[in-house]
C-alpha cells in the first residue's frame, strides 16, 4: 500500500495580487494527478495535494505599504482569500492549503535551519550584490545590464527576469550551495534522471549548472530591512531568505520535522511530485535539494516543470492589459471548460498561447459532440434501462458487435477496443502530463460513438439491434465520464447524473464496458435538464464566499 501514496504540490502563490491564469494552470495540472490518484487507488487516504500562499519577503512588505496596509499580515490576509476562491471555483481539491505564517510552517523552518547549520551549512559573512525585490534573490554581475527603457541610465535590471535590480551591501547568514554542485549534477544526470520533468527542462537545467556553476547563496536579510520574515534561530537580528522559508512548506504541510532524527513524520514524504512553473525551476531543482540534503532529508520523487501562458501571442502584462482573469473566463464559460481549454491546449515544454474565442469554442463543442450523444441517447423513443439489462449480462462483445448493422460494425468494434485501453492509456498520459493527448483519446471516443449513432440511425431500429447501438454509444458516455472526473469533475457528474449513473457505481473498477447493470432506469424520461448548456446558465457557476473561504 506504500508505493501507491503520492503527494502533488503546486507552488505556493505570492499574494501581492489577484490570481492570474498561470496560477489556475499550475493547480490544475496538480489536481488531475490527485484526482487520478484517488480514482486509481480507490483510497481516499491514498494522495495528498497541497497548495497555498508564500506570505514573507521584501516583495510583501513592499506591496503592503505602496497599498496602504497597516501591515504586511493584514495585507496577506485580505489576499488569500482570493487563492482560496481561485480553488473552489475550479474544484481544486487540495488536503492542505499552507500559509507560510502558519505556526506549523514557521516551526518547520526553524528545524530545518538547525539542521543545516548543525551539519555546518550554514555561516555569517559580508555579502554584497545586485538583488531584485521582486525576485526575491542576488543575480552575479554578468546578468545586470543598464535599463534600456530608463533614459537616466540609474537603473538597473537583470538578463532572467528583465526585473529591476539595486546594488546592496549587507551583513548575512550564508549557505554552502557551492559545496553540492558536483553532488546535484551527480544526482540529476545519473542517479536519479527522472528527478526534473521533462527532460528537456532537465537538459537545460544542468547545461546552466556546468556553464554556471553555484556559488553561496545568502540566506537571510538583516531585520533592519526585512521585518516581515521568520527570526533566524539564536539571531534575531536577521531574517530568514524568503526562497529557504516557502520552499519547507512542501514538507511542513504533511508534517513536522524531526530534528532530533532528521525524519519528516509523514509516509507521504518523499513519494512527492513539486509541479512549478520554469521560472522557478533554480529554487526548487537546485536549491531545495541541497538545503534538503545539507539537513539529511530525503528528497522529493520529481519536479515537474511547465511553460507558461501568452495571451493571444503576446507575453501577458498588466501595462499591455492582457492578464487573463480565469475567475472572470471561469465564470463566463464554465470552470470546467477552462480546466479541459488549458489542458489541451498546453504541453510542459511549450507556452501555451490563450485565445478566448477558443473557449468559447470548446464550450460549444462540448455541446454539440458529448452533450449530444447523451441527449440522443436518452431521448424518449428509446429504453436506455432496457438496453442496458439486455447487454451488460452479455459477457462476449462479439455479441453485441453481432447485433449492430453490418455496415457499422468495424465502428463498433473500433470503439469497443479503444473504451477497453483507455483507463492503462489515461494512466500513463497522467504520469506523463501528456494532457493534451489523453485529451484526445477523449475526442476520439465520443466522435466515434457519434459516428456509430449517426451511421447505425437506432431509431430506424428495433429490439436487440436497437438496443445494442443505444448501449454501446451510452457505455462510452459512462466510461469516459468516470474517467473524466479528474479532468472535469463537475461536468463529468453532471454527464453521470443524466445517465442515472449511481454515486458509487463511479470508480475505476465500472470504467469498462459492461461493468454497470444498474443505471439508466429514468434516463428517458421527458424534461429532464440537460448537461450542459450552449451558454452557461446561473446554476453553473459557483457562489464563491470570500468571508467563509477566509477561514
Amino acid at each position: 500500500m506504500l508505493k501507491q501514496l503520492a503527494h502533488t504540490t503546486t507552488p505556493i502563490f505570492y499574494p501581492n495580487a489577484r490570481p492570474h491564469l498561470g496560477h489556475l494552470y499550475s493547480s490544475v495540472l496538480a489536481d488531475v494527478q490527485h484526482r487520478w490518484a484517488l480514482l486509481k487507488t480507490g483510497d481516499p487516504q491514498a494522495s495528498r495535494l497541497t497548495t497555498g500562499t508564500d506570505e514573507h519577503g521584501l516583495k510583501i512588505q513592499a506591496a503592503a505599504a505602496a497599498n496602504g496596509y497597516a501591515s504586511p499580515r493584514s495585507f496577506v490576509d485580505a489576499l488569500c482569500p482570493e487563492f482560496k476562491a481561485l480553488d473552489r471555483l475550479f474544484s481544486i481539491s487540495y488536503t492542505r492549503f499552507i500559509r507560510t505564517t502558519d505556526p506549523d510552517h514557521v516551526a518547520n523552518v526553524a528545524r530545518l535551519w538547525q539542521l543545516c547549520e548543525r551539519n555546518g551549512f550554514l555561516y555569517k559573512g559580508q555579502h554584497q550584490g545586485w538583488y531584485s525585490v521582486s525576485d526575491e534573490t542576488f543575480y552575479p554581475p554578468s546578468k545586470v545590464i543598464k535599463d534600456p527603457a530608463d533614459p537616466t541610465g540609474a537603473r538597473h535590471i537583470n538578463t532572467e527576469s528583465r526585473n529591476e535590480v539595486v546594488f546592496q551591501s549587507e551583513v548575512n547568514w550564508y549557505f554552502r550551495l557551492a559545496s553540492f554542485n558536483d553532488a546535484l549534477h551527480r544526482y540529476i544526470a545519473q542517479e536519479n534522471p527522472q528527478f526534473v520533468f521533462p527532460p528537456g527542462k532537465r537538459d537545460q537545467l544542468l547545461a546552466d549548472l556546468k556553464t554556471m556553476p553555484l556559488q553561496d547563496l545568502s540566506v537571510s536579510r538583516p531585520a533592519s530591512r526585512l521585518q516581515w520574515g521568520i527570526p533566524v534561530p539564536g539571531d534575531d537580528s536577521q531574517r530568514i531568505y524568503v526562497w529557504f522559508d516557502a520552499l519547507c512548506n512542501y514538507v511542513s504541510a504533511l508534517g513536522p520535522i524531526d530534528a532530533a532524527s532528521g525524519t519528516i513524520a509523514s509516509p507521504f514524504w518523499p513519494r512527492t511530485t513539486h509541479v512549478i512553473g520554469k521560472d522557478i525551476i533554480k529554487f526548487h531543482c537546485l536549491y531545495w535539494p541541497a538545503f534538503l540534503m545539507a539537513a539529511g532529508l530525503p528528497l522529493p520523487r520529481r519536479v515537474v516543470v511547465h511553460s507558461h501562458w501568452v495571451s493571444d501571442g503576446v507575453k501577458m502584462s498588466k501595462s499591455l492589459g492582457n492578464v487573463v482573469d480565469p475567475v472572470q473566463i471561469g465564470t463566463r464559460y464554465g470552470p470546467d471548460v477552462l480546466r479541459w481549454y488549458v489542458l489541451e491546449n498546453s504541453t510542459l515544454e511549450q507556452d501555451g498561447d490563450f485565445i478566448e474565442q477558443n473557449v468559447a469554442g470548446l464550450r460549444q463543442l462540448l455541446v454539440a459532440k458529448w452533450g449530444n450523444l447523451i441527449n440522443r441517447c436518452c431521448g424518449a423513443k428509446f429504453s436506455l434501462s432496457r438496453a442496458v439489462q439486455r447487454w451488460t449480462g452479455e459477457r462476449d462483445p462479439g455479441a453485441l458487435v453481432g447485433a449492430i448493422p453490418p455496415a457499422s460494425q468495424t465502428l463498433a468494434t473500433d470503439l469497443i477496443a479503444l473504451l477497453d485501453r483507455l483507463p492503462g492509456e489515461m494512466d500513463t498520459r497522467v504520469d506523463n502530463f501528456d494532457y493534451s493527448n489523453l485529451l484526445r483519446l477523449f475526442w476520439s471516443a465520443i466522435n466515434d460513438a457519434n459516428a456509430l449513432m449517426q451511421a447505425a440511425k437506432p431509431w430506424k431500429l428495433q429490439g436487440d439491434q436497437q438496443d445494442a447501438v443505444l448501449y454501446l454509444c451510452t457505455e462510452t458516455s459512462r466510461v469516459l465520464g468516470i474517467l473524466a472526473q479528474p479532468v472535469v469533475p463537475t461536468l463529468a457528474a453532471k454527464l453521470l447524473d443524466r445517465i442515472d449513473v449511481a454515486k458509487d457505481h463511479r470508480t475505476i473498477e465500472y470504467a469498462r464496458l459492461g461493468a454497470d447493470t444498474t443505471y439508466g432506469a429514468n434516463a428517458n424520461d421527458r424534461a429532464r435538464p440537460v448537461p450542459l448548456e450552449r451558454e452557461p446558465s446561473q446554476d453553473e457557476i459557483p457562489l464563491v464566499n470570500n468571508e467563509q473561504l477566509a477561514s
